[in-house]
């Protein structure tokens, strides 16, 4: 009886962890709002851009990090002015070891219009 204890705890901290017991790799869609290209000055060349923010915890202890939307938006800009069109936002979840070290991510992928 002590031996299948000690077999279903592993089960028991992966359904618990809601993640992998070793690795988790996770892309996730998120919902964001954004223009579309009628109400913007849209053309053909506008560039493709992306920006990321993450944020990060470990041992369940300490988390720190930027993981949301303006910090993405601030990254895919990198200074530039324009507007983002077209915007598709998707969430990357990776965790080690139970969640003992976990990475979550916020991905913004957009056309970059003329103001």
């Amino acid at each position: 009886m002590k031996v299948l204890r000690l077999a279903l705890l592993p089960l028991l901290a992966a359904a618990l962890s809601a993640c992998g017991i070793l690795y988790t790799d996770v892309k996730l869609p998120r919902g964001y709002r954004s223009a579309s290209p009628s109400d913007v000055k849209a053309a053909p060349n506008d560039p493709l851009v992306t920006g990321r923010s993450c944020s990060r915890s470990a041992l369940y202890l300490v988390a720190w990090g930027d993981s949301s939307y303006a910090a993405a938006v601030q990254d895919a800009l990198k200074g530039r002015d324009g507007i983002l069109y077209d915007v598709r936002s998707d969430m990357k979840a990776n965790a080690y070891a139970l969640g003992l070290y976990t990475r979550v991510c916020t991905v913004l992928t957009g056309k970059l219009g003329q103001p």
